[in-house]
């Protein structure tokens, strides 16, 4: 297991209920096949202003994630990403020790 900061950017015009139900199924992601059953922290940043426009939005929910995940379940997490719309844009980065 290793230390990585994963931070996403969630649609602005998702209403409360149907963004907490999102970002719980990502931290159901985080904490998939993990031994210690450790839920990953998640930082709220908040409504932001974006550098530029994405699918027509001004504007993203930023929330980063401080988890420790199986390297290679790195990819599945990352396709879960992909494939939801209502994320606009992930980032995940191994933290470095």
């Amino acid at each position: 297991m290793r230390e990585y900061e994963v931070t996403i950017i969630v649609q602005p015009e998702l209403e409360e209920s149907e963004r907490n139900e999102l970002l719980e199924r990502v931290s159901g992601w985080l904490t998939f096949g993990q031994e210690d059953g450790a839920k990953p922290v998640a930082k709220h940043w908040g409504r932001r202003r974006l550098a530029y426009h994405i699918n027509k939005f001004s504007e993203g929910y930023y929330v980063m994630y401080e988890a420790n995940l199986d390297p290679l379940q790195v990819n599945q997490i990352e396709r879960n990403f992909q494939f939801n719309d209502d994320i606009l844009r992930y980032l995940v980065v191994r933290k470095h020790s």
